[in-house]
């Protein structure tokens, strides 16, 4: 959708648990010295600055990253969890110091290598224009800063499904597929699954990362789009080859009317060996610390 800007939700608990799952997903990718290409569908601008008006209004990033920091300054973070989300901090802190929160553009920039691709896509003619500039200056400072192991990015200008579709397997044959609609419509449900499966045919060996919203009036459709996903990856193999993570930060039965998020999961297909249990401390501790 067109009407959708995330700089109204940057840095909340949903952008905490998408970022720290890509993290660990994209630090184990990049273990091996064979290079990784990552296509990110919905990259929207790549930087946020939560001094704008529009993270201000709502207002959600205070209960999200700002809570976690202050928890972390007053150490009381377990030291397991902590050292876990220590590269997803170290990132985040870069910009935070400066009241920016990044988004999975520049965490992809900050974790892959040079002889790594990115390969984002946008829509949304405002904030396509953002992302091309916050990309520009981040590779600039980069180069300023003497970096040499900088991946090689490509922007469009268009939509992130057709994109995906269009430019899978990668030639690199290793790498993943963030996927992260806005979700605003009920057909987005099967679309993404749809997608996740045709992407799936061609490109068996990827790592497929979806993030999804949890709302109580689409728990049908989000339960028939993943139960879609398994069917298909899992019609061949005696085990699951995918992972389902969610962060639960309100109680379901009490969300009333259009604004009912409670939550949010990450639906991986491919995933690291260790993420589900890395993941399971991870959403253990963060869900304790932000309510």
């Amino acid at each position: 959708m067109l009407s959708y800007q995330h700089i109204f939700h940057a840095g909340n608990h949903a952008d905490i648990l998408k970022h720290i799952t890509i993290t660990l997903i994209l630090t184990y990718l990049t273990q091996k010295d064979k290079p990784i290409t990552v296509y990110d569908t919905h990259a929207g601008a790549g930087l946020y600055s939560l001094n704008d008006e529009r993270a201000l209004k709502t207002g959600e990033f205070s209960e999200g990253i700002k809570k976690l920091i202050t928890v972390i300054n007053q150490n009381k973070l377990n030291n397991e969890v902590q050292k876990l989300i220590s590269p997803y901090l170290k990132i985040v802190k870069n910009y935070y110091s400066n009241n920016f929160y990044p988004g999975s553009p520049f965490f992809e920039l900050n974790l892959l290598r040079k002889n790594d691709e990115i390969i984002l896509s946008e829509l949304h003619p405002q904030v396509i224009n953002e992302l091309k500039k916050n990309i520009k200056t981040e590779l600039s400072n980069l180069h300023t800063n003497h970096n040499d192991n900088i991946p090689n990015v490509n922007i469009h200008f268009r939509n992130g499904i057709e994109m995906l579709k269009a430019l899978t397997p990668p030639k690199t044959k290793r790498g993943c597929a963030i996927i992260d609609p806005s979700f605003e419509d009920k057909s987005d449900y099967d679309d993404v699954a749809n997608l996740i499966c045709d992407i799936y045919k061609k490109w068996s060996n990827g790592t497929l990362v979806l993030w999804y919203p949890l709302i109580e009036r689409r728990s049908y459709e989000i339960d028939f789009m993943k139960n879609k996903i398994k069917d298909l990856v899992n019609q061949s193999s005696l085990e699951d080859k995918t992972i389902d993570i969610q962060l639960e930060i309100k109680n379901p039965a009490e969300m009333t009317g259009l604004a009912n998020l409670y939550g949010s999961g990450m639906f991986v297909v491919n995933p690291p060996y260790e993420l589900k249990s890395q993941m399971a401390l991870i959403t253990t501790s963060l869900k304790e610390l932000l309510i």
